[in-house]
């Protein structure tokens, strides 16, 4: 990434966090000037003053529908704005410090191949993210390294410049001049947050012995600092793309992977991952990319593609962190064109003419591959798919208003998401691959395999909880989410550190899962038989003493998961000690004690657990 000599060292990456690099003042430009003495050039028009996508109520809307009867342009202002784009001295020294910072990472390229190289769910195309870094890698080789700090200050405005205008793209545009418009000498704050977000994404399960971190030092914290380095670099480059105000599918990419990177350093549950979600769905309306017609005369049919698979990641993200969390989707179903984006390589959409529309012409009538090739959309296209029957789902689960007809809404989601997972080709389902089939270790097969059994259970929890039936089908789906978690622990890659990954995955699946199963055999312990529903209580007890030992050691001191799975541990610990070694149960207070943990243990949204409830009293023993 740099013409750094061979033997400076990688460690010099590692500086503070609030201050990525220290650089003397010296050379800081004044406003309204440039290191070298060039005047600020004034924007034709600053994208801050463009509204973006405006819908069919906008104020525009009527001009905009009869734009063949009128005799101009509505879209087309004669008012053209102008304005001086001033850069102050601490943003641009801000932007310096961001600079430095690249300049000095040099497992920078090495840790984004690392990411693609894992064959994982990449929002970005790799030929754009290449793009970026061979950009990244043109531009430094060309710096006088007797004069770095004032070449890169004016790289620094540049970029500021650049993020300053809009993306232009018409329908016959290139790859080539596609990247082009963000790299080079039009190089934006979009494009290199992205470069620290993924670098950051592969950090966080690289581990702190590898020979890519541990030859720079002895120090076991470097990886986690350098993590938190890149974490805020990405947010860094964030703010200059919010100062800007311009929308477009290169930021929301970048809000994409910062939001990814939040939950993985921060906790699934931050508000600050939160928040990007919040400030990714409001790009995602600004730029009018949950809205998709065939007919769009502005971006090439490859960069449509592109753009479907961004909102298609956006969306799915969206509903699995309100889940995560119990609150309502910030997306909305409804409101967008639920178009997925087909099942085609990179390499053939930007190939184009023949060879794109025989690609098409092979497709299967649901948009999916017929040649059992998994491309890097596919899973996003199963993904989203399936997220629109879980927001379903959650109208149901997390409304406040009477449900009618549940039980026909429920079996209606249930066959429409069973009918779209039977569709999807077999390569993607966990459930039609023969055991030692070498793709059954794919934890991304499981991964969505889970995904869709969550939103039945969560249907089923919803029956219970408002017409009293379903306790059956339930207990069944629990089963199988503890099941398949306990097997995902199997199949890790103990040379990777996937904690933060697989935290995720047992407090998601595992936990709401491993609660009703508890809550279920603490009632039938206390209750005379025959139970309408009888557990293996054997084989139930085993798995849940695993799951509860993997809350022990799935997330470490620091990581963002950490202290919700100590608490979660502690209070699952209990109920497990009660099913092993009883305590003596006074009669009549069973019911109202297991009532009284089943309102404890909301395992809708984990997150209202009272971890200090009466009904976990630390010292006194179980209520019962």
């Amino acid at each position: 990434m740099t013409r750094r000599r061979p033997s400076d060292p990688v460690n010099a990456t590692v500086v503070a966090s609030k201050r990525l690099v220290s650089q003397p003042n010296s050379n800081t430009s004044s406003p309204g000037s440039l290191g070298n003495g060039r005047i600020y050039t004034p924007l034709e028009q600053h994208s801050s003053t463009l509204p973006g996508y405006l819908g069919s109520t906008s104020f525009t809307a009527v001009l905009a529908e009869h734009r063949n009867e009128i005799p101009f342009d509505p879209d087309e202002s004669s008012d053209s704005v102008s304005a001086d784009t001033l850069v102050e001295p601490d943003r641009l020294q801000s932007g310096l410090e961001i600079l430095h910072f690249l300049y000095n990472l040099t497992v920078c390229q090495t840790l984004v191949q690392r990411y693609y190289a894992k064959g994982g769910n990449a929002a970005m195309p790799k030929i754009v993210v290449d793009a970026i870094l061979r950009s990244i890698r043109q531009i430094f080789d060309g710096f006088d390294a007797n004069n770095l700090t004032s070449q890169l200050q004016d790289l620094a405005i540049q970029m500021i410049h650049n993020s300053s205008r809009p993306l232009i793209t018409h329908q016959s545009m290139t790859v080539e001049e596609y990247c082009s418009s963000f790299t080079g000498r039009n190089f934006r704050w979009e494009a290199l947050g992205s470069i620290f977000a993924l670098c950051g994404q592969q950090l966080v399960c690289t581990p702190d012995n590898d020979p890519l971190i541990a030859q720079t030092t002895d120090d076991h914290r470097t990886r986690d600092r350098l993590l938190e380095q890149v974490t805020v670099a990405s947010a860094k480059c964030l703010d200059f793309c919010e100062q800007a105000s311009s929308a477009n599918e290169l930021l929301a990419f970048l809000q994409y992977n910062d939001a990814i990177l939040r939950t993985q350093q921060y906790g699934d549950s931050s508000y600050g991952a939160w928040r990007r979600l919040g400030d990714l769905v409001a790009t995602i309306y600004a730029a009018g990319l949950h809205q998709d017609t065939d007919d769009s005369d502005n971006c090439p049919f490859f960069l449509r593609q592109w753009r479907r698979g961004c909102f298609a990641g956006a969306f799915h993200m969206d509903k699995l962190i309100a889940t995560f969390v119990g609150r309502p989707p910030l997306m909305n179903y409804r409101y967008c064109t639920l178009t997925a984006p087909l099942d085609l390589s990179d390499d053939v959409l930007i190939a184009g003419g023949d060879t794109l529309n025989q690609a098409i012409s092979e497709l299967d009538s649901a948009g999916w591959d017929t040649h059992g090739i998994k491309n890097r959309m596919s899973p996003s296209r199963l993904r989203y798919q399936l997220a629109i029957f879980r927001e379903q789902t959650l109208e149901i689960a997390l409304g406040t208003h009477p449900q009618r007809d549940l039980i026909r809404k429920s079996n209606e989601i249930s066959e429409n998401a069973r009918a779209v997972w039977e569709a999807c080709p077999d390569h993607l389902r966990f459930d039609q691959q023969m055991p030692g089939d070498e793709r059954d270790g794919s934890l991304l097969v499981r991964y969505m395999y889970l995904d869709y059994l969550y939103t039945f259970f969560l249907l089923q929890r919803s029956l219970i909880k408002h017409t009293n039936t379903g306790q059956e089908a339930l207990l069944d789906i629990s089963r199988q989410l503890l099941s398949m978690v306990i097997q995902i622990s199997s199949v890790r890659n103990p040379l990777v550190d996937m904690d933060r990954h697989f935290s995720w995955i047992v407090l998601s699946y595992g936990l709401p899962s491993a609660s009703v199963l508890l809550i279920e055999l603490l009632r039938q312990s206390h209750e005379p038989g025959p139970h309408a529903t009888p557990l293996p209580r054997a084989e139930l007890i085993r798995n849940l003493s695993v799951f509860v030992s993997f809350l022990s050691w799935v997330s470490r001191p620091g990581h963002g998961n950490y202290h919700t799975c100590k608490e979660a541990e502690k209070k699952l610990s209990y109920i497990l000690d009660q099913l092993l070694d009883p305590q003596p149960v006074h009669a009549g207070v069973v019911d109202d004690a297991t009532s009284g943990l089943h309102n404890f243990l909301n395992w809708s949204n984990y997150n209202t657990w009272d971890f200090n409830s009466e009904y976990m009293p630390p010292a006194d023993g179980f209520a019962l």
